[in-house]
């Protein structure tokens, strides 16, 4: 694996890198190691273009959310196997679909799907991403700055060039800032949001909610990852879902109804060893539990429930509890066994946002810094486009830095090639439709949830199988943009180093 050298970049006195070469090209600084941060740090690294990555959390917590899972679908499966990934190390292919009734636990409908994509455990994504990035821990020295994040940021248009500070007091120059940290993104919050370092944490909070608010969509998810043991109860019940042959390889999910408040969706991963799973319901509270107060930034600034918040909100008995989500879900033998194989402290409750204007740019007006994945276009998982949209935004804004560079153009061209109005406005639609989606699977008017019951029972599976596929349109069209009008992929793939 090709390994550049530590370019030079300045920091304090308390940090100094392995190694520095005067002539050597500024680095590219990504804020943020999730998916999107380092599928960019990957597609550099393979064209030999030297990057720093800046992430809030400590290097144990970068790989610690809990229970966070995700579909790839095409687009992204292409883009990593350009990128020399073993997909199949990471990735558990749907081969069915199962619609079950919550009341009772019955299988509905079972069907066969032919798709090439499927379910990616976050954590597991994360590690095996880190693993090539830095096959040792020596490698990640001067590269991976974990525990201090970034605080503010200053573009040197003259010098072509931006400084980090983080919030720890160093700094870090590079010649480009590629935000990769999320839907709370800091760098997002100094473009749009006037964030100030100057000012105190209430000040920035009220101004940013000003000029570039959250949209809360209404709704409450609550996530996790359960281990599933050979001969298990669980593992039994969920068998029970998987059509005559048996295979778990198909991804379960319910419906709400009018005495249902709740739809499920279950997700067999890493060989069907463990389950990924997500309930998500209609709430105009923002929250119910205390954990759940935006500054677990691995958890997309949700929480843990406590033991005692589990038992509220997991309510499976018939007494009335406004506050239980799996109310009209009693006798839902598969849920309750997710549940009680969950400890509280791996369950995650969050709100789920995008954001108020969906017009704002993505880049700097002077293209020193630009905004990927959720920093830019944050939106619901219910179309499950979120991921797929990081690992786009990573690999195109990647491959055109690598071609400036290989060209000796400036840096700040390779963003404004890849901002296009087209990924604009396609990101744009994908996030509406998220909401719209998102809306009518946590609805209780009994029209809708009619309508959503004969839709899933009746309509062919290609239905669903094409629907992954619509979803992942702007992706799809963004990549091929690319390769049409800037590289193709035999040269993409000369160009690595």
């Amino acid at each position: 694996k090709h390994k550049f050298q530590i370019p030079t970049f300045q920091m304090s006195s308390s940090h100094t890198p392995r190694h520095s070469i005067q002539n050597d090209p500024l680095p590219v600084i990504i804020v943020g190691a999730g998916p999107c941060g380092l599928i960019a740090a990957l597609a550099l690294q393979n064209y030999g273009v030297p990057f720093v990555i800046i992430e809030k959390a400590s290097r144990s917590k970068i790989c610690s959310n809990a229970g966070s899972g995700f579909e790839l679908a095409t687009t992204s499966v292409e883009i990593l196997n350009r990128l020399g990934i073993d997909v199949d190390k990471i990735l558990s292919r749907y081969e069915g679909l199962a619609l079950v009734d919550g009341t009772n636990g019955k299988l509905i409908r079972s069907s066969s799907l032919n798709t090439r994509g499927g379910a990616v455990n976050r954590a597991q994504m994360q590690n095996h991403l880190l693993e090539l990035l830095f096959p040792s821990s020596e490698d990640e020295d001067g590269i991976l700055l974990c525990g201090s994040g970034l605080e503010t940021f200053e573009e040197d248009v003259g010098g072509e060039k931006v400084v980090a500070t983080l919030s720890s007091g160093q700094t870090v120059t590079g010649c480009l800032l590629l935000a990769c940290d999320g839907i709370h993104s800091r760098v997002r919050a100094v473009m749009h949001g006037g964030y100030e370092s100057t000012k105190d944490w209430e000040t920035n909070v009220r101004k940013s909610n000003e000029l570039d608010p959250l949209h809360y969509c209404d709704s409450l998810v609550y996530w996790g990852k359960t281990p599933v043991e050979k001969g298990s109860k669980l593992e039994q019940e969920f068998q029970k879902t998987q059509g005559k042959d048996g295979n778990l390889t198909s991804f379960v999910f319910t419906l709400t109804t009018p005495k249902i408040p709740s739809s499920v969706f279950f997700i067999p991963a890493q060989n069907a060893t463990v389950l990924n799973w997500a309930i998500t319901v209609n709430s105009n509270e923002k929250n119910k539990s205390d954990n759940n107060n935006g500054q677990d930034l691995t958890r997309r600034g949700g929480g843990p429930l406590t033991e005692a918040e589990k038992k509220r909100l997991f309510d499976f008995s018939t007494a009335p509890n406004p506050d239980s989500v799996v109310r009209g879900l009693t006798n839902f033998a598969l849920l309750k066994e997710f549940i009680e194989q969950t400890p509280a402290k791996d369950i995650t409750e969050a709100g789920l946002y995008d954001r108020e204007n969906l017009d704002l740019p993505f880049a700097s007006k002077n293209n020193l810094v630009v905004l990927l994945g959720d920093a830019a276009h944050p939106q619901t998982p219910v179309l499950g486009q979120g991921v797929n949209m990081a690992i786009a935004d990573a690999y195109v804004y990647a491959t055109n830095i690598a071609l400036a560079q290989r060209d000796q153009r400036a840096p700040r061209e390779a963003i404004s090639k890849s901002n296009t109005s087209d990924r604009h406005k396609g990101s744009k639609t994908t996030v509406k439709m998220a909401r719209s989606m998102l809306a009518l699977f946590t609805s209780q008017n009994f029209f809708v949830c009619w309508l959503s019951y004969l839709m899933t029972k009746f309509l062919p599976s290609s239905y669903f199988a094409n629907s992954i596929d619509d979803g992942d349109k702007s992706n799809r069209d963004f990549l091929k943009f690319l390769d049409e009008n800037c590289r193709s992929p035999k040269e993409q793939e000369v160009m690595k180093a």
